[in-house]
């Protein structure tokens, strides 16, 4: 798994690649954010259950992916068939389609070596 998703933080801009199971656990992280990764996992968990819960009231189905977009940074989220959810850390500056398709190929990776 390492060798897979250390290539999402190798690309330009990429400035955090966090792997989170539903329960907010830490399954993986390579960051250079100040932040401690054990907060952020529990953060990027909750935020997934609110907005599964927002998609459920609003009968528009699961939570799938979605992108935040910051001033000066972008969080992209993708869930995994199991429930994870991968997450990464961008600047602006970064090119978002290769983020989501290398994204979309360390997801599949994964999925077939579990």
């Amino acid at each position: 798994m390492e060798k897979i998703l250390s290539k999402l933080k190798g690309l330009p801009g990429v400035l955090g690649v966090y792997l989170v199971d539903s329960d907010g656990n830490l399954l993986y992280v390579n960051s250079s954010l100040d932040n401690p990764p054990i907060e952020l996992s529990y953060a990027l968990s909750s935020l997934r259950g609110y907005l599964n819960d927002l998609l459920d009231s609003t009968k528009m189905g699961k939570f799938v992916d979605s992108f935040i977009d910051g001033s000066v940074g972008r969080i992209i989220f993708n869930s995994l068939k199991n429930g994870d959810l991968l997450v990464v850390f961008a600047s602006n500056v970064s090119n978002l389609g290769m983020i989501k398709f290398e994204m979309s190929n360390a997801i599949q990776q994964i999925e077939n070596i579990r």
